[in-house]
């Protein structure tokens, strides 16, 4: 079976020395505030999407502008009427704007009484920022705290990967920054895998904004499938290898590592999935060449250090596997200790791992 989503040169030097000066990022990371939960609790409202055949799915919706709220595409696809509830109160959506290929859907619910959320801007996102996901599970709003493990580029804007767990209820939810501004709406999750789940970019609500024109009365969308639900041949690179490394398909993971990394040559996440699968087919020196690059394109990516490590501890670099402990331990404590305890075990095969 393979991994489906549900509605991834040497020890740089100067990559050590940038990791260790920067500010320990559990220390900085600051959770939202109750102030501003409260605030946002009352901006999303859980969807009722009623199918033809009388059936019911349920997701999530932000407001982003008056009488205006944005779930996805794959909570209403189907549906003949839907209606948010808020404050416990139900309201009708009588009109939708839909980009299935983004799973961006717009609803127009013109009595909607509650306020829009704040889109944050245009400054960067960084992995290792505290990040809130609000939606429902069930009739409950649900909140849940962590952060941003990686950044993945697609179709123009970065496509977010959180450990903040989230059910299909919760699709169309919020993912919040510290200061309480939406920066993407929860999506979707890898089946099988743990941590990984993944939230569309804010940047693709903002530039999809529906104007007076584009309004259709709700209906049944078009049946084609949004950009993570396709075949594995379909899905982005990074979808594509994480499905791979689920499978321990090691040789083709490098087939598709390599192509990521010549299209991609400043992609982190490209040789860190190079680096795994050239570990696993048993060349350490390219695996620890592929990852030192994923650390010195990026310097605070705990699970490309984490990975170097166990590389360094299969060739038998042991001092290389202490700098890198050291190094680690500045931003991700939980995984350092991880990596001291197995360099402390007998060495094992194959151990590398997310």
């Amino acid at each position: 079976m393979r991994r489906r989503p549900l509605p991834i040169e040497r020890l740089a030097a100067s990559a050590v020395a940038a990791a260790a000066i920067s500010s320990p990022l559990a220390a900085s990371a600051q959770a939202i505030g109750r102030a501003e939960i409260l605030a946002l609790s009352h901006s999303i409202g859980r969807v009722e999407a009623r199918l033809s055949d009388g059936r019911v799915g349920v997701g999530s919706a932000i407001t982003v502008a008056k009488g205006i709220l944005v779930t996805n595409c794959h909570v209403t696809s189907r549906a003949v009427s839907v209606k948010v509830i808020g404050g416990g109160m139900p309201w009708s959506a009588i009109e939708e704007v839909a980009d299935v290929t983004h799973d961006v859907c717009f609803l127009r619910v013109p009595d909607w009484p509650h306020p829009a959320v704040l889109l944050r801007g245009a400054s960067p996102l960084r992995v290792g920022q505290a990040v809130s996901a609000m939606g429902f599970t069930a009739a409950a709003m649900t909140l849940r705290m962590g952060s941003v493990t990686s950044l993945h580029t697609h179709d123009g804007a970065q496509i977010i990967e959180t450990d903040t767990a989230f059910n299909s209820g919760a699709s169309g939810g919020g993912l919040f920054d510290d200061e309480g501004s939406l920066i993407g709406m929860l999506t979707f999750r890898m089946r099988g895998s743990s941590g990984h789940y993944f939230a569309l970019p804010v940047q693709w609500i903002r530039e999809r904004l529906p104007r007076e024109s584009q309004w259709l009365e709700i209906a049944p969308l078009e049946k084609s499938l949004p950009f993570w639900a396709g075949g594995i041949d379909q899905l982005p690179l990074f979808m594509r290898a994480a499905s791979l490394e689920e499978q321990e398909r090691w040789n083709d993971l490098r087939t598709v590592a390599e192509f990521w990394t010549a299209q991609d040559p400043d992609n982190a996440d490209a040789f860190l999935a190079l680096g795994i699968a050239m570990h696993r087919l048993a060349a350490p020196e390219a695996a620890i060449d592929s990852l030192s690059r994923a650390v010195a394109l990026a310097p605070k990516n705990a699970q490309a250090w984490f990975n170097l490590g166990q590389a360094f501890r299969a060739s038998g670099n042991r001092g290389a596997l202490r700098r890198v402990i050291d190094t680690l331990a500045h931003f991700d404590e939980t995984l350092a200790k991880r990596l001291r305890d197995e360099s402390e075990s007998p060495q094992t095969s194959g151990d590398i791992s997310q």
